[in-house]
This record gives structure tokens, C-alpha cells and sequence, in this order.
């Protein structure tokens, strides 16, 4: 059982309360404020960002829609195409560009997008957190805080007299955070050509949410995008709040841009286990949908298919 230090239980209330309400308004003033968790599979590794002079090709796939938790009527996601032109713009601003089928991709993406409610009725346990708020933990907190969350969150279920209180503020605001509907994008990079040889790479991962009040979903998931963009491929220690002003409802470059021209060319296609590639997509769906506990390894990602037979 953890124990908390005697500090000002007051100040450090204050100051969570203060960086909650700055953190959860969802819109204001015409703004998204949104929190953005961006981290690399192996920060020791460095990774070169793209350039305009040496972008970054890849190939894109969209893992499906999530709508998750308790449902919430009259819920209205965008068409699947917007997604992916506000997807491929965030993309290239930062110089990540759709491989041809005349330039191999280093980066396979797999993204998935919608809305990730509280689940109030999957069963609370005393020693393990229920897969709804993992999910809803590990959207919003790095993973040095999401592990530390779960485990003061087990220690509070805990059958003991008297319960100590979160009291760190950054703990405090991530947990309420984590207590709102969020709409979210969820954006993976996946070393190609590992892929192309059944192995399972994950290089970096980058998730966007905002509060779901107040802005329609068609209108928060390409702000998302646009401001979640320059955090492609960093690695960030600490949950990242910003503000980036709400693309209104069908106001995305849509151009001539179609789902099925964001997937890779058939020459590019071939190189892959497509049933790998479904595998992988599957266990990423529940494991940030919160539906059920996946099978994940100790890195907390998802755990490569088994070789063909």
C-alpha cells in the first residue's frame, strides 16, 4: 500500500482544480482545447523527423470507427472520407507523404477514430482496472503517468479503514480528464518493412481527444488532426493541452481525395500478410475501445500474430 507525503493537501487541490477547469472545457471561444499524448515505442532510438527535402512515405489504413462505453443518442460521426482527407493534410503539413507505387514506404499508419464514453456497466474489480477506464486512462496520459494512475487507483479499492487521496496534480487532472466523453484520433506508425516479414515494430503513436461537449464530432476530428499534426513522431513526457480554432462541419479540403485512394497501390499491397495486418488492426480496436482486456505484452502493445503455417 503506497503512502502520501505530508504535503499542503489544500495548495495541491487548488492547483489541480485550476489545471483541470483550464484543461476539460472542450470548446471555447471558438476553440478545441484538446490534450495530445505523443510518444515513440523506444525513445533511446532517435528518430530523424521528415523534411521537405526527404519526406516520409508511407501507407495508411483505417482501422474502423469506435464508438465505446455507455451510448449517447443522436451521435453523428463523419463520413470516413473526411477523416481521411483531414488525416492526409495533418500528414503533409508535417512531410509525410502517401507513397507511390514507384517509392517504397518506411511507415505503415494504422488510425482509428470516434468517441470513447464511460463504460458504467462493466464490473468494477478491486485488482484490476476495468478495460473501459484503462482505455480511457492510457488516451489521455503517458505512460509513466497511466501506470502510475492504475496503480493508485487499485490502491484506493484497497479494504482498508481509512483511504489516502490522489493528491498530485497532475494525477488529479488526468483523471478528470480521463472522467469526460472524448472524442479522439489515434494515429500508429509501424516500421513497413518489418511488417513485410511478419513482425510487429511500432515506432511512434500519437492521441488526440477533446471533450465531446460542445462541438459536434464531424467538426472536432479534423481540428484534432490539424492540431495534433506537429507532434507526429515526437516524444513527449507530459500530456500536451492546446487550442487550435474548430474547423466547422464540412469545411475540410476535401478535394478528390477517396478512402480507397489512401490505401496502398496494389504493387505496395502485395508485400503485406493482409490477415496479419487485420490481426494487428483488431487488437489495437479493443485495446483502445476498452471492450474487453486484450492480450498485450510487456510493453503494453499488442503482441506479434503467429508465424504462417
Amino acid at each position: 500500500m503506497k503512502t502520501t507525503p505530508p504535503f499542503s493537501y489544500v495548495l495541491i487541490a487548488l492547483l489541480a482544480a485550476g489545471l483541470a477547469a483550464e484543461c476539460q472545457a472542450g470548446l471555447w471561444g471558438g476553440k478545441l482545447q484538446m490534450a495530445v499524448v505523443a510518444e515513440q515505442a523506444d525513445p533511446a532510438v532517435k528518430l530523424t523527423p521528415p523534411t521537405a527535402e526527404n519526406p516520409a512515405y508511407y501507407v495508411a489504413y483505417d482501422a474502423g470507427y469506435i464508438e465505446a462505453g455507455d451510448p449517447i443518442a443522436g451521435e453523428k460521426p463523419p463520413p470516413a472520407s473526411a477523416v481521411v482527407q483531414a488525416l492526409s493534410n495533418a500528414l503533409a503539413s508535417q512531410h509525410y507523404l502517401s507513397a507511390p507505387a514507384t517509392s517504397a514506404p518506411s511507415l505503415l499508419l494504422v488510425y482509428h477514430w470516434g468517441l470513447l464514453n464511460r463504460d458504467t456497466h462493466q464490473i468494477r474489480d478491486s485488482f484490476r482496472l476495468q478495460p473501459n477506464l484503462k482505455a480511457r486512462i492510457a488516451l489521455i496520459a503517458p505512460r509513466k503517468y497511466a501506470q502510475r494512475m492504475e496503480e493508485d487507483i487499485l490502491d484506493r479499492r484497497q479494504p482498508v479503514s481509512v483511504h489516502i487521496p490522489i493528491i498530485d496534480p497532475t494525477e488529479q487532472n488526468l483523471l478528470q480528464l480521463a472522467s469526460d466523453y472524448r472524442y479522439f484520433v489515434i494515429v500508429s506508425a509501424y516500421d513497413y518493412a518489418a511488417l513485410t516479414r511478419r513482425e510487429t515494430k511500432l515506432l511512434w503513436r500519437v492521441k488526440m481527444s477533446t471533450r465531446s461537449v460542445g462541438a459536434a464530432m464531424a467538426e472536432a476530428l479534423p481540428t484534432l488532426l490539424r492540431g495534433g499534426a506537429p507532434y507526429f513522431g515526437r516524444d513527449l513526457a507530459d500530456t500536451q493541452y492546446t487550442t487550435e480554432p474548430l474547423v466547422p462541419e464540412g469545411r475540410v479540403e476535401i478535394g478528390t481525395l477517396k478512402v480507397e485512394e489512401f490505401l496502398p497501390p496494389p504493387e505496395i499491397a502485395r508485400q503485406l500478410d493482409r490477415n496479419y495486418l487485420d490481426q494487428l488492426m483488431q487488437r489495437e480496436q479493443v485495446k483502445f475501445s476498452g471492450e474487453r482486456t486484450p492480450d498485450e505484452d510487456a510493453a503494453g502493445d499488442p503482441p506479434p500474430a503467429p508465424p504462417a503455417k
